[in-house]
């Protein structure tokens, strides 16, 4: 039983993770001395967890933008791509095969760049082609490194001219930072709510301001726990989804709801709904209500929390939330198979 167990942290994932408050301080505070640039969209091209923080900085500048935020998590760049597209290129490690693809098609037609990266071969062709690199603080898991990419990914923006929400997200930490003292303890609020989820197949709904968060959430019980999640919208799912939950064939799905206590009418309306819905057919589904100042704080308020769900449900297995040996396997089969392919041509 998961009161018995032990925590298995071997390379000490809570402390890193509780971290990531003040590598987003960090790097919205740092002068990144970057030039101006002309620019009339703006791609974020990352997969991961540099994806998933380009979800939540296009979600946070969603209201204040002049420009489209786009993210893509794909090596091919669609057609509408140009020399007025701002590519801004994340990727921690700098060797992200998907990444650097993207980097070659974008710098081949002409797009302003801005890499974040720790190294690796992203930046190496950044220095080769004069393209500026935000340097990120090596040693981290990537996924844990998701502070610092949203905080550069805000400064970056608006260094360059475009959007800047970066004193919004600075008003936010004092919250955040009293906010991580309820989720550290061993035996805090993350460790009950895990409980309650152990042993079911999470899947993981959200209001439109936190779709990027129920990815993330799907993404580290995926990642950290090592078991199959899933992530929809609302209120997509009450036209498709909810069938399937209500008619679960005994999988012991546990629908989980991530909402914002500044939520519409409407959507609230909504929420209620389909509460009393999976109720009434047998469900139990566990609801997240964010309070906050302003929506980045409660984005990533909610964002924390999953996280650590996601470690409690992993120390419930014994296993080490930082094994992440199976997507290393496959990352090198594909770096292989693609050398090959680039050598044939």
């Amino acid at each position: 039983m998961p009161d018995e167990v032990e925590v298995y942290d071997p390379h000490n994932m809570i402390r890193e993770t509780s971290m990531m408050v003040g590598d987003l301080e960090r790097s919205l505070k740092q002068d990144l001395r970057l030039p101006q640039m002309e620019f009339d969209r703006i791609v974020i091209s990352g997969m991961g967890g540099s994806a998933i923080g380009g979800d939540i900085v296009a979600d946070s500048l969603y209201p204040v933008s002049k420009v489209p935020v786009t993210v893509i998590r794909f090596p091919e760049l669609p057609g509408w791509i140009n020399d007025k597209t701002l590519m801004i290129v994340s990727s921690y490690s700098g060797n992200t095969m998907e990444t650097l693809s993207a980097y070659d098609l974008a710098h081949e037609r002409g797009c302003p760049i801005v890499a974040i990266t720790s190294g690796g071969k992203l930046m190496e062709k950044c220095m080769e082609h004069n393209n500026p690199v935000v340097t990120v603080k090596e040693g981290i898991q990537p996924r844990n490194a998701v502070g610092y990419t949203i905080g550069y990914l805000v400064n970056v923006i608006a260094s360059v001219g475009g959007p800047d929400i970066r004193q919004e997200c600075l008003k936010s930490i004092p919250a955040l930072n009293k906010y991580m003292e309820d989720l550290v303890p061993i035996d805090g609020l993350p460790r009950n709510i895990a409980l309650e989820l152990y042993g079911h197949l999470p899947v993981i709904y959200s209001i439109p301001e936190m779709y990027a968060i129920a990815s993330r959430w799907r993404a580290q019980f995926n990642e950290n726990a090592k078991i199959v999640a899933f992530d929809g919208h609302l209120p997509d799912t009450n036209h498709n989804d909810i069938l399937g939950l209500i008619n679960d064939g005994g999988k012991k799905v546990k629908p989980i709801l991530l909402t914002d206590r500044n939520q519409s009418k409407m959507m609230k309306d909504i929420v209620n709904n389909i509460i009393n819905t999976l109720k009434e057919r047998g469900l139990s589904p566990y609801v997240i209500t964010t309070s906050g100042k302003n929506s980045f704080e409660r984005t990533f308020k909610t964002m924390l929390l999953g996280d650590f769900i996601s470690l409690h449900l992993a120390f419930f297995q014994s296993i080490d939330p930082s094994d992440v040996s199976a997507i290393k396997t496959l990352k090198v089969s594909l770096a292989k198979k693609l050398l090959r392919r680039k050598k044939r041509k």
